[in-house]
């Protein structure tokens, strides 16, 4: 019975940990057309995990809402997206230098970054995929 009652709380604590490569980063709320995340940056790399409940979310619905999250705490542009619906590692462009590449681990999905829409302010808008499955 102890252990019906502990598995629901460790499932709660897990769902915003860190991933290798972001544990001690202090996470940033973000929200993008209603899709809340929680942002890890390292570098030219982050971390995405989505908090907001949404039933059926759709990678690349989610991937672009996170992008544009990763962009606009950072100011760099997105070019690849790794991982699922519910958390992301995305490589960014700072000032003109080259992503990073592509972490080594699983994922389920991945993007790449082949357009952007940046308004007059320079910051970005839109952003236009190409999502495949791994």
């Amino acid at each position: 019975m102890r252990c019906l009652l502990i598995l629901p709380l460790l499932t709660i604590v897990a769902c915003n940990t860190a991933g290798p490569g972001f544990r001690g980063i202090a996470p940033v709320r973000q929200e993008v057309d209603g899709s809340r995340f929680l942002l890890r940056v390292n570098g030219t790399l982050v971390e995405v995990i989505r908090t907001s409940p949404e039933a059926f979310p759709r990678f690349e619905t989610v991937a672009q809402k996170a992008g544009l999250a990763a962009h606009d705490l950072t100011g760099c542009i997105p070019h690849w997206i790794r991982g699922d619906a519910a958390m992301m590692v995305i490589g960014l462009s700072c000032n003109g230098s080259p992503p990073p590449p592509k972490p080594r681990r699983s994922a389920r999905f991945s993007c790449d970054v082949f357009d952007t829409y940046a308004a007059p302010a320079r910051t970005i808008r839109d952003l236009q995929l190409d999502c495949y499955a791994n």
